[in-house]
């Protein structure tokens, strides 16, 4: 990828008097897996939701593959459905209306969703062949993962977002999804953040990674190296 994945400089706003919080983030991505790594309540979960457009900052900038998506000095605010961001939540927030082909082709525009084959080949790579015509209810929890997944990757994003998407799945499960994530991303060569507050998630899945305190960025590099510093190790 010639330009820059991700380049940004952000301060946000949120909650009210009694419960502020303010978020100072810094960071850049040229390629490969930027982790955002910190405990619960430092401010990931809520750097990822301003990347993707859900959130407007104060001031800073951001910048998505070249493009400025976010500038306060000039105003300017691209909306979330034009920053071409994949996005991976905790919860899959799979459609239970729609079967597993219809919910990975559901960002695409109405009539390429039943003749796709950037769907087809997805729902082969990441196993679900046998399953693209059940329903969300009939799925596990790591086979739900692996659609939200690939409905991520079918809209062809710049960049991939993915917010602690194996919490909810056991260990044998999370070891098999890191394991397809990491090869899906690196046969798309798809620039990604992940989200974590596992340390030994961090190492296996990231290859740099931003450390958060109290709605800050403090610091950014190599996930072993950072975190060996910290008496952390895989």
């Amino acid at each position: 990828m010639s330009a820059r994945a991700l380049a940004a400089r952000l301060e946000v706003q949120v909650g009210n008097a009694r419960k502020p919080f303010r978020l100072q983030v810094e960071l850049s991505l040229d390629e490969g897996v930027l982790v955002l790594f910190g405990p619960s309540g430092s401010g990931k979960s809520l750097t990822l939701s301003t990347v993707v457009g859900l959130i407007r900052p104060q001031s800073g900038y951001l910048v998505v593959a070249g493009e400025k998506v976010y500038d306060e000095s000039s105003s300017l605010w691209v909306p979330a459905h034009r920053r071409r961001i994949g996005y991976v939540p905790q919860h899959h927030s799979l459609f239970p209306f729609c079967d597993v082909r219809d919910n990975v082709a559901f960002g695409l525009p109405r009539a390429e969703r039943r003749k796709s084959r950037r769907v087809d080949e997805l729902i082969e790579e990441l196993g679900l062949s046998t399953l693209s015509d059940a329903m969300p209810t009939n799925l596990s929890g790591g086979e739900r993962q692996r659609v939200a997944l690939a409905r991520a990757l079918a809209v062809e994003p710049r960049l991939l977002v993915l917010d602690e998407p194996f919490a909810s799945i056991d260990l044998e499960g999370r070891n098999e999804l890191r394991a397809v994530l990491k090869r899906t991303l690196e046969r798309h060569r798809m620039p990604a953040l992940f989200v974590t507050h596992d340390p030994q998630e961090a190492q296996v899945v990231g290859d740099h990674l931003v450390r958060f305190e109290r709605g800050r960025t403090v610091e950014q590099g190599l996930p072993r190296e950072l975190l060996a510093a910290r008496g952390v190790s895989a």
